[in-house]
């Protein structure tokens, strides 16, 4: 039947044009029945078509990143996560290996309103200490405080959106400072005063930082693997397991990952 869930160019629903009676009750029975239906369908589609195997169609490689953020968001779904705290993900590596690509692929998923459900930020525009005012908005007195600020203003029309901050690491720290309480509470103060609420978004930042320390990991990491392998060949070893992966040591997490955090 009809979707009494579809909204005209207003925004409005046909519930908001019934007047109070049998058929506004109709109605929202209606809604209710149908966003019931629709997310049995949607949850049906999941479990055949899996979030992995839609990322994989579109970015070759990177099986750890996209398995580890595919794992993350499907725990949202059922529920199994902190409700006070939005999910937040860090994307590290040199250009062209997929980072903004997999944030889009994954607002995509979420959202079929692509351009409400992704928010892009270039952080490179948000150098200066006084540009913070572009992210949240000027206090009262100050030039553009009625226009509100680029992020607060895209949340409040969709406070379950995918954010990606990009190149994170070029903000000022004062931004940066704004970001934590955004990941930590899940929610922004604008600068009208005004609480947005966004604890169900997605943040995604992207960051170059050490790319080089990442790549020549990756690179010893290879060295090991052939060095295994040929040591395998020269004891002639039969029991040879299957394609054992080097995962990703502690070593690696405390020389170059936390000095970057």
């Amino acid at each position: 039947g009809a979707n009494p869930l579809q909204k005209n160019e207003l925004g409005h629903t046909p519930l908001t044009y019934a007047k109070e009676g049998e058929t506004a009750t109709l109605l929202k029975e209606a809604q209710n029945t149908f966003a019931e239906a629709q997310q049995k369908r949607e949850a049906e589609e999941r479990r055949k078509f899996p979030l992995e195997r839609r990322l994989k169609e579109h970015i070759i490689g990177q099986e750890g990143a996209i398995n580890t953020v595919a794992s993350a968001i499907r725990r949202k779904e059922n529920g199994w996560y902190d409700e006070e705290h939005p999910l937040v993900f860090l994307f590290l590596g040199s250009s062209g290996i997929g980072k903004t690509e997999l944030a889009k692929q994954v607002a995509r998923y979420m959202h079929k309103d692509i351009k409400k459900g992704f928010i892009r930020m270039d952080m490179s525009e948000f150098q200066e200490k006084h540009e913070v005012a572009k992210f949240i908005g000027s206090p009262p007195g100050y030039v553009g405080h009625e226009e509100g600020g680029q992020l607060t203003k895209k949340l409040k029309q969709c406070p379950n959106a995918v954010v990606l901050f990009d190149e994170v690491d070029k903000a000022h720290p004062d931004v940066l400072t704004i970001m934590l309480q955004l990941f930590d509470e899940g929610r922004l103060t604008d600068g009208k005063g005004k609480t947005i609420e966004c604890k169900d978004a997605i943040f995604i930042m992207t960051s170059n930082a050490a790319s080089d320390e990442i790549a020549q990991h990756a690179l010893q990491l290879r060295e090991e693997a052939q060095e295994q392998s040929r040591r395998r060949l020269a004891e002639n070893l039969e029991d040879v397991q299957k394609s054992e992966k080097i995962t990703i040591s502690n070593t690696f997490k405390e020389q170059v990952i936390r000095p970057i955090l």
